[in-house]
Order: structure tokens, then sequence, then C-alpha cells
């Protein structure tokens, strides 16, 4: 009986660094979404890997508080990062996208942004206006790469 007292401790003790590293992780890609330095949706570079921004707008829209993580991460976001939380809550809430949206500032800033092996500058106000009309929808609907 003390032996399995033991072990129950035991097991309970080790699996709080899962449960905190599990945490730990999912603000972690709301975090790195937020300091993006650039947009970028399906294959980029030579071999067309799925960017890191979108691995991590990826991850936070399989959690069941996306919308809370996202519209969180909002307050610290770059422009880039700003512009993948709109197509994250315009992909998993509606209303708060919505709402982000008409309240946002629209800076005159350029945004760097990677489309296959291009990498240009584009206006935030026009890629807010490309996020708006849908043209970054079916991305996150593709199988990921």
């Amino acid at each position: 009986m003390k032996t399995l007292i033991i072990m129950l401790v035991a097991g309970l003790v080790l699996s709080q660094p899962c449960i905190s590293a599990a945490t730990s992780s999912d603000n972690s890609a709301a975090r790195d979404l937020a300091a993006a330095k650039s947009l970028a949706f399906g294959g980029v570079g030579v071999a067309g890997m799925m960017s890191e921004g979108e691995r991590n707008l990826r991850a936070i829209l399989e959690r069941p508080d996306a919308s809370q993580q996202l519209q969180a991460a909002l307050a610290h976001a770059t422009p880039a990062g700003t512009l993948y939380i709109l197509v994250g809550l315009r992909r998993c809430d509606r209303a708060a996208y919505q709402k982000v949206f008409d309240s946002l500032s629209r800076p005159n800033d350029d945004v760097e942004v990677v489309r296959g092996c291009m990498i240009s500058k584009e206006s935030f106000r026009q890629l807010l206006s490309q996020i708006q009309d849908g043209r970054f929808d079916d991305y996150l609907s593709r199988p990921p790469r």
C-alpha cells in the first residue's frame, strides 16, 4: 500500500512539468505570432515549406480558446503579427474579427510579405483589404505541409 501511494505521488509530481510545458508552449505560439516580422501563407522558399507564422497560427486555431489567445496577443503585435491575428480571428470568431477590424488603426506602414520565393513590401492597409475580402481564408483550409 505504501509503495502504491509513493508511486501515485511520484506520478503527480512528474506530470506537473508536462502541464506547465504545454501551457508555456501554447503561450509561446501566440507570443511568437504576435512578434512576426513578415506575413507568409502557403509554401514559401525554394522547398515550399510552411512559414513559422502560419504554423503558429494553426497551432493557436486548434485550441478551444483560440479567439481569446489571438485577441490577447493583439495588444503587443507587430504589423505582420496583427495581420496574422486578423486572419485567425476571421477564421474562428467572425464577430471578434469584425470588432477588431473596425477599431483597428490603419498605419501607412509597409509589411514584409513572402509569397512563394518572392519577398516584397506591401501596404498594411492593402493587406487589411485583402484580409477583409477573404483572400487568405483558403490557406488555412488546406492541409499543412
